[in-house]
């Protein structure tokens, strides 16, 4: 696709993962979800279309309640520095969110409402599970209160989810499993009625689905799914024994919550009807996760949250049966830190706002784009991120600017300049669009086009300007404050950032 072939405006609603409020961004979370969803969300207004860009405070992770009591605070402290520290950070790094939202009365109403009218309508079932139960602290162990090993990749992993292969485990089944923290802890197993969506009974949607949408996934995404397919579906458990959270609004689970990653999902409906409202107030506000809604859902996350998207997310709105279903769900893999996963829990980290603050937000953008770790893990360190961004972004424009410098009769583009932009154009819309996104390639071709400026700068200085034009246009999603300086400096190619089409 060109930019200049005619295309209808489209809506898109695009969610990042609501991260765990338990510390802020660290650069992981930042090189992930949050980056590429607002640079797809920019990309998207600039080329005339709509974009709604959510996402919120996860506050009822059980890992809020684990980072608590490490550090003596209580869990609901912690939880709201952390959504302030969260803002901020995404603030410095010029990510700009439509509707950032935490757990308030309104979000667990919706919530409540959402599962109350699933069991109405008969799609939970009630299943008796087995949980490790910790007699010295009381605490059915799951999710984050429970260590081990993955029964299908042999990982170390916490319960519910591996973070490295993806697959979802029951808490009984993990391998070597102690409590948390624990040694080698003792404990008993213990029986529990829950709430599950037997994601079984959707198979053949789940089948047809991924059918129609297989160009619209990333490979990890599709061999994941495939894996999964090959055998029967688990159960997804919509409640579990546990006190933080919301709690179950059926009657026969006492003592139980909602599990954090079933509540997502409608608390991510929650999130896009307060975007849509804050956005045009003076006007009734449409379901915009509405099956008929007219809006492309796009769901920005990392891979270890594949599971909950691909599957118990996507079940959910089978279930409910009138929710819009995901045009696209573009992953990242991890990025390590000297070798090792960016970890708040262990502190292997480097947080966001400190390299932002020292370096620049569009210096940290641009690097981790052109790192961007999309379809295999990517290792960071502070030596490198400093000698990519000096010689891929700051030497190559100061050595523009030098050669602009006296240049003030500007010739129009020649035949050869404007074959060249219109090339970078094309592949920058390309990376911009839905079915081929990619934060690499559009950091990697404006790299590409600074380095062929700088290079002819003094000979063709009339190349030299009109390509800091056209950059400073395709190159705005990803590098919001350079542009703004550049379009001051030299102008623009004539195609900047619209007004979503309220």
């Amino acid at each position: 696709m060109t930019a200049d072939r005619a295309e209808r405006p489209r809506s898109f609603l695009v969610t990042a993962t609501p991260p765990t409020t338990n510390g802020d961004l660290h650069l992981g979370h930042l090189s992930g979800p949050y980056l590429a969803a607002d640079v797809f969300c920019r990309a998207q207004r600039m080329l005339g279309h709509t974009a709604l860009y959510v996402t919120g405070g996860d506050d009822h992770q059980s890992y809020v309640v684990t980072t608590a009591r490490r550090l003596g605070v209580e869990p609901t402290d912690l939880a709201a520095r952390c959504n302030r520290d969260i803002r901020e950070t995404l603030h410095l790094a010029d990510i700009v969110v439509d509707a950032f939202t935490t757990p308030d009365e309104p979000y667990r109403a919706r919530v409540r409402d959402f599962f109350a009218r699933l069991h109405r309508a008969g799609r939970l079932a009630r299943r008796t599970w087995t949980f490790p139960y910790d007699p010295a602290t009381g605490r059915h162990l799951l999710e984050g209160f429970a260590a081990g090993y993955c029964p299908a990749c042999l990982a170390e992993t916490c319960g519910a989810i591996c973070e490295t292969c993806g697959h979802p485990n029951e808490p009984a089944t993990l391998l070597y499993q102690t409590p948390t923290g624990a040694g080698q802890a003792v404990t008993e197993p213990r029986e529990a009625d829950v709430l599950v969506l037997p994601l079984e009974d959707y198979r053949d949607r789940f089948e047809a689905f991924y059918a129609r949408h297989r160009s619209t996934m990333r490979p990890h995404v599709l061999r994941f799914v495939d894996e999964m397919l090959a055998r029967p579906l688990p159960d997804f458990p919509v409640s579990y024994p546990a006190d933080w959270g919301i709690p179950v609004p059926v009657d026969g689970f006492p003592g139980q919550v909602l599990n954090v990653w079933a509540e997502m999902l409608p608390g991510l409906t929650h999130m896009a009807a307060t975007a849509r409202a804050g956005l045009a107030p003076a006007r009734p506000a449409p379901d915009v996760w509405a099956r008929d809604s007219g809006y492309e859902l796009v769901q920005f996350l990392g891979y270890d949250n594949t599971f909950y998207f691909a599957f118990a997310h996507l079940g959910l709105g089978f279930a409910h049966g009138g929710l819009i279903e995901p045009a696209a769900i573009i992953t990242n893999e991890f990025l390590h830190l000297e070798g090792a996963k960016f970890s708040t829990s262990r502190g292997h980290l480097v947080w966001a706002r400190d390299l932002v603050t020292k370096h620049g937000a569009d210096a940290v953008r641009f690097h981790l784009a052109l790192a961007n770790p999309e379809h295999q893990p990517a290792d960071f360190s502070e030596a490198d991120f400093l000698t990519t961004v000096d010689a891929r972004l700051r030497r190559p424009l100061a050595a523009l600017h030098t050669a602009l410098a006296g240049y003030d009769r500007p010739a129009p583009p020649d035949p050869t300049t404007t074959e060249i932009l219109g090339r970078y154009r094309d592949r920058m819309v390309r990376a911009y669009s839905m079915e081929t996104f990619s934060l690499r390639q559009a950091a990697e071709t404006t790299a590409h086009l600074l380095g062929l400026l700088a290079g002819r700068a003094s000979t063709d200085p009339t190349l030299a300007l009109h390509g800091l034009r056209a950059l400073a246009t395709w190159a705005a999603p990803l590098l919001p404050g350079l542009t703004r300086e550049l379009q001051e400096r030299y102008g623009t190619t004539g195609h900047g950032e619209v007004p979503a089409p309220w």
